[in-house]
């Protein structure tokens, strides 16, 4: 114990005054009138050596009082346990953490985190003088520019709502602040170790965990469309990944579908724990505009993540451009009489390059024989993300074609068949085969199929879609570079293959073409960051700012227009999810869903003991507190910076004292 004021001691000799005034009066005889002799016998009773105890008594009471006002003056107190104590304390920081995981409740509480952090920094701005002031630091930005006074640091605290981005960028602060206090749940999916081994350590940091009641939350993961080919009126079935990340099952979790505002689907779920449950949910496209849509599910505390937006745009036109020796091909008189296909047809001799490679599907029917040129135009398109359909020719250039699936890098050969070889029976594809999913409305795994001469075989494809029934593949997919290619093994030509002639043509043949398209923009992006390109307007591709609008909300991003689409990053003032348009001036080019960060629905914590185990024994600077509420914490910092000051207690006693010498006076 060390004393602030220590000459305050001398004051200590006042314990004399009472000493003397007892001595006294022991000496001095005391006469005692009685009014009646019947009180003679009363006063025998009382014995000397009682008196003298309560003299005794009233004696102590009086020495202690005057020996705790000393002291109270002396101001005693007990040194702080940190060796090295920051003494200036003008500036101090305050950051509090108000990402959404802060929703969640307190462990035994019946507040937020959130609410519990703002009550416990208002509990640091009382340890501190009123001349110092307070940097407050939070995702709102508040008073990240400068700092404010002691009288105004609490109402800014109030002022703090829930954001999706709450990077604090504590490691970059480079201020006059001694200490900087961080309260936060730490969250083992968004807090980085590493921050610790940044922050400057000529500075004090203080990481203040508050516990959550539990970490069980509900979150969509992710949607997608069984058929990305959406067709206005046509029916299609969404996929829904739903995760729950408690450690107890959840019952009948309620999932709507709501499109243009309308729900056109609903069912219950229950969801084990810890893991991804699908739901599916069937649909009609209606309508030949972008819609904005979401699933919605009722969750509790943590309600930010229960809505997740996307948008529903029609598909364009699949352009397919077919390479053939021969006019009048079945593919033209089948695609053709779709509207949302759109067949171009060459031969080898008058092929349009440039148009070919901005289709969505090249198909090479029968060619004889592959130039170098056809070569190379199919090999660059695959690469960059085309769609290739290759099917064999009656008698071809075995060569040239050996040099194509060379370049395609698909292990196939031709097995020199001719038109006298004996067909082989396809077998039926397996009835969860996805590639033909819808198609059959009653599935019969005995239906008839067509047969074929088998001219190509190879080996070792991303997927078989149809076999022969002896195993060898006769339809199948390979991914290569950004694109695919689909492999027949026989030709269309009715001497060799009876696929043609057969109900299964068309839909196969539809399913090829529908699989090369790819949506001009995904169903929904992420706040967290990012890259995102829309097509560019065509006849302003070098002109006009393109803006991000929501209701009232307008960004502009930074963006950059080639190669006939705009590409642009995420704003980081843009925080808040739901679907955006984006804009040209005054026209709406398309509408975008964002949705907040994934990361921030795990409600996993680091404990006080696990954020202590990542600091090394360098980083005296970092102090982490444990679980607690206001008193505990304010309590636990005046003990290691500020000392224990005991001037109150005495204070306490001196009153204590005081009393015990009336009691003794009036009632002993």
């Amino acid at each position: 114990m060390a004393l602030l004021y220590p000459t305050f001691l001398y004051a200590l000799t006042a314990i004399a005054i009472p000493v003397i005034l007892h001595l006294a009066q022991l000496r001095r005889a005391k006469r005692i009138n009685f009014s009646n002799v019947r009180f003679i016998q009363a006063s025998k009773d009382v014995t000397a050596s009682q008196r003298n105890l309560k003299e005794v008594l009233i004696l102590l009471c009086r020495i202690c009082f005057i020996t705790f006002l000393v002291l109270a003056f002396a101001q005693p107190f007990l040194p702080a346990s940190e060796s090295t104590v920051p003494t200036d304390t003008s500036q101090v920081t305050i950051a509090v953490d108000n990402s959404y995981s802060m929703q969640n409740m307190q462990d035994e509480q019946d507040i937020s985190l959130l609410t519990a952090a703002v009550d416990q920094a208002k509990s640091v701005i009382d340890l501190f003088p009123a001349s110092t002031s307070f940097g407050l630091l939070s995702g709102n930005n508040i008073s990240r520019s400068g700092t404010v006074p002691a009288s105004d640091a609490a109402s800014k605290l109030d002022e703090l709502d829930y954001v999706a981005n709450a990077n604090l960028g504590l490691q970059n602060r480079n201020n006059e602040a001694e200490h900087l206090f961080y309260f936060s749940d730490f969250q083992k999916s968004t807090f980085s170790p590493a921050l610790l081994s940044q922050f400057d350590s000529t500075k004090q940091l203080h990481l203040i965990p508050l516990k959550a009641d539990g970490i069980s939350n509900i979150t969509i993961d992710t949607v997608y469309l069984e058929d990305e080919f959406l067709r206005a009126g046509g029916d299609n079935t969404l996929h829904v990944r739903i995760y729950n990340t408690g450690v107890t099952a959840v019952e009948d979790c309620a999932v709507k579908l709501i499109i243009g505002g309308r729900q056109t689907s609903a069912l219950s779920l229950d969801l084990p724990p810890q893991q991804a449950t699908e739901a599916v949910l069937n649909f009609k496209f209606s309508g030949d505009i972008s819609q904005s849509a979401s699933i919605e599910i009722e969750d509790f505390p943590v309600e930010f993540d229960n809505v997740y937006y996307f948008t529903l745009a029609p598909s364009q036109r699949i352009e397919i451009t077919e390479l053939a020796d021969r006019t009048g091909s079945p593919l033209q008189r089948l695609y053709n009489n779709e509207s949302f296909f759109r067949l171009i047809q060459f031969n080898a001799n008058n092929m349009d390059y440039a148009r070919a490679s901005s289709s969505n599907a090249i198909v090479l029917n029968g060619l004889p024989v592959i130039s170098p040129a056809i070569l190379s135009t199919v090999n660059s398109f695959v690469q960059a993300g085309g769609t290739v359909i290759v099917i064999p020719p009656a008698n071809g250039d075995a060569n040239s074609y050996k040099s194509l699936f060379q370049a395609l890098s698909i292990p196939a050969d031709f097995n020199n068949a001719t038109a006298t070889t004996a067909k082989a029976n396809i077998a039926a594809p397996a009835s969860d085969n996805p590639f033909f999913r819808s198609i059959f409305a009653d599935y019969d795994p005995k239906m008839q199929m067509p047969a074929a001469v088998r001219q190509l075989s190879w080996s070792r494809a991303s997927d078989d879609i149809l076999k022969f029934r002896g195993g060898a593949p006769f339809l199948s997919r390979f991914n290569r570079g950004q694109g695919q290619v689909f492999l027949m093994a026989s030709t269309l030509n009715e001497q060799y293959s009876e696929l043609a002639g057969h109900a299964l043509f068309v839909p196969i043949m539809y399913r090829l073409a529908i699989a090369s398209y790819k949506q001009e923009q995904q169903l929904a992006y992420s706040l967290a960051g990012g890259t995102i390109h829309v097509p560019a307007v065509p006849s302003v591709k070098k002109e006009g700012i393109y803006k991000l609008a929501k209701d009232s909300l307008e960004f502009i991003p930074d963006q950059q227009v080639r190669e006939d689409r705009v590409f642009f990053d995420i704003p980081a003032e843009m925080d808040e999810a739901g679907v955006y348009e984006v804009r040209l001036g005054d026209s709406t080019i398309t509408r975008l869903a964002f949705n907040y960060d994934k990361k921030e629905s795990f409600l996993e914590q680091y404990s006080p003991d696990e954020l202590r185990g990542m600091l090394r024994q360098d980083q005296q600077h970092i102090h982490v507190y444990n679980y607690g509420d206001t008193f505990s914490v304010k309590g636990e910092f005046e003990k290691r910076f500020f000392g224990v000051k005991l001037w109150k207690y005495c204070l306490i006693l001196c009153l204590f004292f005081l009393m015990a010498e009336i009691a003794l006076i009036r009632f002993l």
